[in-house]
């Protein structure tokens, strides 16, 4: 007779795992429990400092035009001097939109004030606000490529920033900047500064480090062309373009008359029609 041999019962070996189970697990919560306590909570982590949300804004002045063909833009610049700007209706200056140039000088390091193209929120992408230094004036970190912590003013609808570079400042100059540079805004919405001593708002005209530096209002930017007007008294072949121009990719150029600077950069086609078309007139 063959023997063949056979393994166990499925049954009954599902039935003896069941019972080994029924046992151990009764027996090992009560060795378990002896010494073992509760496990302790975990630690609700620190909550990241929020970076601001806020939404990109236009920094930037609309002015009304006249005119057909010919259009004719009254502006302000940010010393409270007045001028009349005429230009080919299809340069769009208007359209662009116009923001506030100016530097101030406090001892031996002048600083500029900019009006960021999208506001506060070019700032805030640098992280969160650091701290609050008068009811007008917030301090923020550096952005990813800029130098410098910023002091951002609000002045009404206005943002404009000054960096703490190429000197950093303590934080006593931080509280002077803060409360000796005031903004204005006309009615026809144009932005407007003035200081208090022992910081100085530079005068048309004024080059430091090779630099112009006095007033300026820049016209378009972001991804689009810039036009940069200077009032310039000696504006001649020799006068510097501002960095702002030359900076930004693109052609580039720059011409004189009636004792302001016109500069421009972006398409070849643009600037060349800009330098020869754009006329400014004192008011």
């Amino acid at each position: 007779m063959d023997v063949i041999e056979q393994r166990p019962s499925r049954r009954r070996w599902i039935a003896g795992v069941v019972i080994a189970l029924a046992v151990a697990v009764p027996i090992g919560g009560v060795l378990f429990s002896r010494n073992t306590r509760a496990p302790e909570p975990e630690p609700e982590p620190t909550p990241l400092p929020e970076v601001s949300a806020l939404p990109p804004a236009a920094n930037m002045v609309h002015p009304a035009e006249t005119g057909d063909e010919v259009r004719t833009i009254k502006v302000v610049f940010p010393d409270g001097s007045r001028a009349r700007v005429s230009y080919p209706a299809d340069l769009r200056l208007a359209e662009l939109g116009l923001r506030p140039y100016a530097t101030v000088l406090m001892g031996t390091a002048f600083r500029e004030l900019i009006a960021p193209y999208q506001g506060a929120a070019e700032v805030a992408a640098g992280g969160p606000m650091i701290r609050r230094l008068t009811p007008q004036v917030t301090l923020w970190p550096r952005q990813v490529g800029g130098g410098g912590q910023i002091l951002l003013y609000g002045f009404d609808d206005w943002q404009i920033t000054l960096r703490d570079q190429p000197m950093p400042l303590t934080f006593e100059d931080r509280i002077t900047l803060a409360e000796s540079v005031h903004g204005e805004v006309t009615p026809e919405g144009f932005l407007t500064f003035r200081t208090d001593p022992p910081v100085e708002l530079m005068k048309p005209g004024r080059i430091l480090a090779g630099q112009p530096v006095g007033p300026q209002l820049w016209i378009g930017g972001g991804i689009g062309p810039l036009v940069a007007l200077t009032p310039l008294p000696d504006c001649g072949p020799d006068s510097r373009v501002p960095p702002a121009v030359t900076r930004r990719s693109g052609a580039f150029g720059t011409t004189c008359g009636n004792g302001y600077q016109v500069s421009a950069s972006g398409r070849r086609d643009f600037v060349e029609r800009a330098l020869a078309t754009i006329k400014i007139r004192a008011e």
